[in-house]
């Protein structure tokens, strides 16, 4: 970073996930930051308690004594301040280019895929923090260890989320690359499926000659392209397909699970690693983190001690309120094959007599592309209620019926599907029986309100 410390760093859209965390790291390296957003959020909130100045709403007056400009890919080229920017020519890079500069601060794992890269980002620093390397995260979700999803240490080596969304991942150069999958996700960028397997084909080879790249061999895009590799240090993982670091002896408790690693180049066993995580997935996310540490030599008993203790990330089958009877779960989970893991792993630890589901589909575009996916998502839950669209910006189609959607979900999934409107429609799920019933709230937008919404009902009627 040639920019002088005393100059001053203006991030457009502060309040998002990921330009929220590169604004603590630039502060914390001791930078001048602040930044504009929208809406308020609790991202917003917690900058300002770390003394960062945030503004709500986009204006020039917000650009005094800016000196850098840095935006995300969806802020327009005709916001206000991006035009203030060019105007008066103050130097303005994107938020993929500002964390690649980053990431040369420090020795780099990055970690990718379609899903679970957040939880494996999680995962992967908890292991580390807990072997003393005291690294620097940069997340794309609230470690709730760190009550934030970034941390600024000072050790040698820094773990970050590399967003393939919008295909910059590839900007990011790493020593230790992580590939947990690579699913039909984000084909309104990629225009279509192999356009996105060659990024992460990409991103997969360009890891250097001393370093290596962590693949998931459950993961048949994955294997086809690890197959044709030949300059690429790789170290495999997962349950089902032989790989080098295999998950064994699997059991699902109503704790999380519980799992061998057998370690295949150092012909050793981590055997009982108790994770307070559902679901096969999880163990897959835990077996890349695994990857990690043993490539980095740490010790077998500090790995398996960090991944009992995991705490988790928010809004990763959060438990919003429970009593002996019911259960409130908020989780991120939005696209057909996250759905079907989340409600897999639930009912593979047998949680629950009753699993209600309330879905808020995320963008347009993605429930038309993948419209047959989700019909069958749904199979293992007891009802599902569908709520409408949460849009992200783009426009309703003309012929966008909802009600053919959710009579494709009965159809296919063979589940009992509804309309959600609001949390009233809920109540008739709530039985004077002593049956055990999950609510479990999935999705990427609103729906994390409704969660802690109806977890305040429920509070005051049991409570």
């Amino acid at each position: 970073m040639k920019i002088s410390k005393n100059k001053r760093i203006h991030i457009i859209g502060i309040g998002g996930i990921g330009m929220s965390g590169i604004a603590e790291i630039l502060h914390g390296l001791g930078y001048k930051v602040q930044g504009s957003d929208v809406n308020l959020n609790a991202n917003i909130i917690r900058l300002n308690q770390r003394k960062i100045k945030t503004f709500i709403g986009h204006s020039i007056n917000n650009m005094k004594n800016v000196d850098l400009l840095v935006y995300s890919s969806a802020i327009s080229k005709n916001n206000t301040e991006r035009k203030f920017a060019l105007k008066n020519k103050i130097p303005s890079i994107s938020r993929a280019n500002i964390l690649s500069q980053l990431v040369k601060l420090k020795k780099t794992i990055a970690i990718s895929g379609s899903h679970g890269k957040t939880t494996t980002t999680s995962l992967i620093s908890s292991i580390l923090g807990a072997s003393k390397l005291k690294p620097t995260v940069i997340n794309g979700g609230i470690i709730n260890d760190y009550g934030t999803n970034t941390k600024l240490g000072n050790g040698e080596w820094m773990i970050v989320e590399a967003d393939e969304s919008d295909g910059t991942f590839v900007k990011l150069q790493s020593t230790i690359s992580v590939v947990t999958n690579i699913d039909k996700e984000h084909l309104d960028f990629y225009n279509n499926f192999q356009n996105l397997r060659n990024k992460f084909e990409k991103f997969i080879n360009q890891v250097p000659f001393y370093g290596v790249a962590v693949v998931c061999n459950d993961d048949e895009n994955l294997r086809k392209i690890i197959k044709k590799n030949t300059s690429t240090n790789i170290i495999t993982y997962g349950c089902k397909i032989p790989s080098d670091i295999q998950g064994k002896n699997i059991k699902y408790l109503k704790t999380g699970v519980c799992f061998d690693a057998i370690i295949k180049n150092k012909n050793k066993i981590i055997k009982n690693i108790q994770l307070p995580l559902y679901g096969e997935y999880n163990i897959n996310n835990a077996l890349a983190a695994i990857a990690v540490a043993t490539n980095l030599n740490l010790n077998f008993l500090e790995i398996k001690k960090a991944l009992s203790k995991f705490s988790g990330v928010q809004r990763r089958l959060t438990v919003r309120w429970q009593n002996e009877n019911i259960k409130i779960i908020d989780d991120y989970a939005h696209h057909p094959t996250e759905i079907s893991n989340v409600i897999r792993g639930l009912k593979k630890s047998r949680l629950t007599n009753k699993l209600v589901v309330i879905f808020q589909p995320h963008r347009y575009s993605r429930l038309n592309n993948l419209k047959n996916e989700f019909a069958k998502c749904f199979y293992e839950c007891d009802h599902v209620m569908i709520s409408d669209v949460y849009a992200a910006g783009e426009k309703k189609p003309i012929n966008f019926d909802l009600k053919k959607i959710i009579e494709k979900i009965t159809k296919n999934s063979k589940v009992k599907a509804s309309y959600y409107s609001n949390n009233e429609d809920l109540f008739q799920f709530i039985s004077i029986k002593k049956s055990e019933t999950i609510f479990l709230f999935l999705g990427a937008g609103t729906v994390t309100e409704w969660a802690k919404d109806f977890s305040k009902d429920i509070k005051n009627i049991y409570e």
